[in-house]
């Protein structure tokens, strides 16, 4: 999953208690710093910015909120899960606090995420379903609810998740790689080749679309035909140890055993905490 994806451009918070509506000029004026370093997707100097904006001064309850809205996606892009967390439970409070709705589904979709990259999971889902169901438009959302349930297991879940994904929003390619990952776990592996297909077919270069199709190929013994999308894939994104393993796995399988226990290595070297990569790895080191 890539959380962090398209958070600077996140949709403005709107809050039905609001007694007046503002423009986006004026709220982006309370913190012009803040806004600035999210449009150049400098994570590190929005928060800067936006923590002081907070502090500055007492502000509407309304503007609080957008300030502490940008500022947990700020957090998120960082990856400091606990302090967008806190941010957004802020918001929320905030919001109930005044008489309003805390379920906006851009609110509840990143608290979701938030809470997933602390591995919390099944409180997760709660917000992903309320945002869903609020959004079902968003293939983001849908992306976020297929990841949780592919990480406790429920597969068809997960698929029925990324199914809706697909349909809201046919041409995100996360959807067909998630879905391609659910048909793998529950071997469909026609489906999952034919997702990986779709998603190379929306965007060639990308190394995450590249690699679900490499590795449905592999996962259904069909490595020959997978080689030059797995090298396809390692050259769009070389530092990615999931990306090695899957070509490591494709030498492997039409019979290159020593150059992908040399790509095992590397991928064990640049992701040691993947359980798959890492059972590779110490698998082929006793065979030489």
């Amino acid at each position: 999953m890539r959380l962090h994806a398209g958070l600077a451009l996140l949709l403005l918070l709107s809050c039905a208690a609001s007694a007046q509506a503002q423009s986006a000029r004026e709220r982006m004026a309370v913190c012009p710093q803040g806004y600035e370093a999210l449009a150049e997707a400098d994570a590190d100097g929005a928060v800067t910015a936006f923590r002081a904006c907070l502090s500055e001064r007492l502000h509407e309850w309304t503007v609080e909120a957008e300030l502490r809205t940008r500022l947990g996606a700020a957090h998120l892009a960082l990856g400091e899960a606990r302090q967008a967390l806190l941010a957004y439970n802020q918001v929320m409070a905030l919001i109930e606090d005044h008489g309003g709705n805390p379920d906006i589904p851009m609110i509840r979709r990143n608290r979701a995420a938030a809470l997933m990259q602390l591995e919390r999971y099944e409180d997760a889902l709660d917000d992903l379903r309320v945002a869903a169901r609020r959004d079902p438009l968003d293939g983001f959302t849908h992306v976020l609810l297929g990841s949780a349930y592919m990480e406790l297991g429920r597969h068809p879940d997960a698929v029925a998740a990324f199914d809706e994904a697909v349909r809201a929003e046919p041409d995100y390619t996360a959807g067909w790689i998630g879905r391609s990952a659910a048909f793998i776990e529950l071997d469909m592996l026609d489906q999952a080749v034919s997702d990986g297909r779709e998603a190379v077919s929306i965007e060639p270069a990308d190394g995450g679309a590249l690699n679900a199709l490499c590795w449905a190929l592999v996962k259904a013994g069909r490595a020959e035909e997978g080689l030059e999308i797995c090298d396809a894939a390692v050259e769009a994104e070389p530092e990615s140890g999931a990306i090695v393993h899957s070509r490591a796995a494709a030498l492997e399988q039409v019979g290159r055993a020593e150059e992908a226990r040399e790509l095992y290595a590397r991928a064990y070297e640049l992701d040691p905490d993947n359980q798959t990569v890492s059972e590779d790895y110490l698998r082929t080191r006793g065979d030489g």
